[in-house]
């Protein structure tokens, strides 16, 4: 190949690499028209309507700022230690609904109680407790079939052996918005 030739195709490549890089009017994006739905709510908008006033500013902070100063207890977190034991399933479906409606249920009824909600193709399965033996997994079994879970059976599974108690928080009141 001799020069002319390369410096033809070098001229070539840059003018088609240039001219492929020009914009084109389809990428542009359309701006917005000046009376669009958004521009109409902007219209009425007030940021001082939502101001609040100093004075109740300041006392919330200073709440606030009281509650933060307080020192907490310092939380203790001991590891899990998992071993071999029991739970009482409770029930199994197919429908990940049906079985988180079951699980509230059975958590309003017997709220001191841990419950594990497991899927195992296809079915997800409703399970209660750590039980270490089987003996307590039987009587608990047999409380919950007196409760209304007449199907509830024992099943080995690995459990939580130091697991606290479960708490319910209180429900908290709700409040309307400050304005």
């Amino acid at each position: 190949m001799n020069v002319n030739s390369k410096y033809f195709v070098v001229a070539v490549i840059s003018l088609s690499l240039f001219g492929g890089c020009g914009g084109s009017k389809e990428l542009e994006k359309p701006k917005p028209s000046a009376g669009t739905e958004m521009n109409e709510h902007e219209k009425d908008f007030r940021p001082s309507d939502y101001d609040m006033d100093v004075k109740v500013f300041l006392s919330e902070m200073k709440k606030e700022k009281d509650v933060k100063a307080e020192p907490a207890e310092p939380v203790v977190v001991e590891p899990m230690i998992v071993m071999p034991g029991y739970r009482v399933q409770l029930f199994a479906t197919p429908e990940i609904d049906d079985a988180n409606a079951k699980r509230v249920e059975a958590e309003a009824a017997f709220p001191g109680e841990w419950f594990y909600l497991e899927y195992d193709p296809p079915n997800y399965k409703l399970r209660a407790g750590n039980f270490l033996n089987r003996n307590d997994a039987d009587s608990y079994a047999r409380y919950l079939a007196e409760n209304g879970y007449p199907d509830a059976w024992i099943v080995p599974e690995r459990v939580v052996k130091n697991i606290p108690p479960r708490v319910i928080p209180p429900p908290q009141e709700l409040s309307p918005p400050k304005q």
